[in-house]
């Protein structure tokens, strides 16, 4: 489509777009149609896209056609990145030890379990690593799973779990991950395995070309209110234009956003049981269930697959 054909349509639809200033606003079934219509439109304009909004699946693949990632090494913004998740998560360690012990008795006191919760996510190149966090659920909840994906996931939440959970106290063992290297204080958020969707769109973007973090881009931008599509879309943008001031950027929002609570998934548990959000809620749960269950699938031996 040419430039002036183009922005001429999107003037004639700018109407129809969603953007996060008019999120929760009801529309007919005719303009859910035209915005649907649209989608593919603004498919390449990372600022027109509402990030809690599930769009079409041509608007997902027409994104990924047109972005252009950014294929340059930047050995020194590497390095010196490098060099601060060193030095700033053993720091880190060592400051936050007291806080440590204490959340360790406390969840040793509150439940039956280990003090530390330990799951295989994606990372980097796509690889599996072992991500590290102070145990919120109890023992029984499904382990290799994403608490988006388990139906009433309050039910497997601890008391201590909660208070954790509503500080992000619970991420605080990942800086040791990033004194090891197989995470950084900045970046994407590391997905569990089965969630393939996401995972698969981000191999595509190119965002696994980079370290996950402790947060990152989609974490100051929506956190757990992004749909989760749009989280590997928001995590590209973030490694395409990566810096270091970028990165301290965001590491300043994410402890804005720590201490308002903004997004947070302990306050969207409770709004998933509220009947507004409810039906989202289980279309994506229900998406995600399907991930666990083809990745599921395909670990069985053929023995047990006839049983």
């Amino acid at each position: 489509m040419a430039n002036g054909t183009r922005r001429e349509k999107m003037n004639e639809n700018s109407s129809m777009y969603i953007t996060n200033g008019n999120k929760g606003k009801a529309y007919s079934d005719t303009e859910k149609q035209a915005i649907d219509e649209s989608d593919v439109v603004v498919a390449d304009n990372i600022s027109g896209i509402d990030v809690t909004r599930e769009y079409s699946d041509e608007f997902y693949e027409r994104f990924i056609e047109n972005f252009q990632q950014n294929h340059k090494r930047r050995p020194v913004y590497k390095f010196f990145k490098r060099f601060f998740d060193i030095v700033a998560s053993l720091l880190t360690l060592i400051l936050l030890s007291p806080l440590f012990l204490i959340v360790a008795i406390a969840i040793k006191c509150d439940s039956k379990g280990p003090v530390f919760f330990k799951q295989k996510r994606i990372g980097m190149n796509g690889k599996t690593f072992t991500c590290i966090k102070f145990r919120s659920m109890k023992t029984v909840a499904p382990h290799e799973t994403a608490t988006s994906c388990l139906k009433s996931p309050e039910q497997y939440i601890t008391r201590v779990g909660r208070f954790l959970r509503r500080l992000s106290i619970d991420e605080l063992p990942q800086f040791y991950c990033s004194l090891i290297g197989t995470m950084s204080i900045i970046g994407y958020r590391p997905l569990v395995v089965t969630e393939q969707h996401c995972n698969e769109m981000r191999e595509r973007l190119g965002v696994l070309k980079m370290r996950p973090g402790i947060s990152g881009y989609a974490q100051v931008h929506g956190r757990d209110d992004v749909y989760y599509k749009n989280k590997a879309i928001l995590d590209a943008e973030y490694v395409k234009n990566a810096s270091l001031w970028g990165d301290f950027k965001l590491l300043f929002s994410t402890v804005k956003v720590i201490l308002t609570r903004k997004g947070n998934d302990s306050e969207k548990l409770k709004t998933c049981n509220s009947s507004e959000s409810q039906t989202e809620c289980e279309v994506i749960q229900s998406e995600h269930i399907a991930d666990a269950e083809v990745a599921t699938a395909a670990t069985l031996d053929p023995l047990d697959k006839a049983n």
